[in-house]
This record gives structure tokens, sequence and C-alpha cells, in this order.
């Protein structure tokens, strides 16, 4: 007997059309892609956790209290930006038939 995920994968399978399917050199390619962007972020925050790490140690921890939503919000932003630049060039390789 099949469990309800196998029958919905059927039925999206034959809903699915030929030119939706990406070669085996697309999956790489996005694959690539997702491993470069990954060690973008890696790195961004890495820099940006030893800038947080510099100021608590140089700051009292009231203002560093204060300026710890800021380094979230700088952190999201980055990591944002990175993951848009990303979506971006896998979307440009889906698109190539």
């Amino acid at each position: 007997m099949k469990s309800a995920l196998e029958l919905a994968l059927e039925k999206t399978d034959s809903l699915v059309e030929d030119k939706g399917k990406l070669t085996p050199e697309q999956v790489s390619a996005i694959d690539e892609v997702k491993r470069e962007y990954e060690a973008k972020w890696a790195e961004q925050e890495i820099v940006l956790q030893q800038r947080i790490a510099k100021v608590q140690a140089e700051s009292d921890p009231q203002t560093f209290a204060e300026h710890s939503r800021q380094f979230q919000t700088e952190m999201n932003s980055v990591r944002d930006k990175i993951y848009a630049e990303r979506d971006e060039k896998i979307a440009a390789i889906r698109a190539q038939s």
C-alpha cells in the first residue's frame, strides 16, 4: 500500500512538463552556486561575529545590549543580500534550456 506522500508525488509528476526538468549540467551548476554562496555567507558571518566580539570586549554590557539589535539587523541584511544573489543565479540557470 502506498503512502499519501507517494500518491501525491505521483500526481505531481504527471503535472510537471518535460521542459521543467533540469539537465544534469544544470543540476551540477545549481549545486555549485549553492556551495559558493554558502561559503560566502559563512565568510561574512565570521567577519561579522569578529566585529561583534570586538565591540563587546571594548564596551560596557549596557552599550553592547543597545547595539545588539543593530548587529542582528546587519547580519540579516548581509545574509538576505547574499541569498538573493544566489537565488537570481539559480533562476538564470533554471531558465536556460
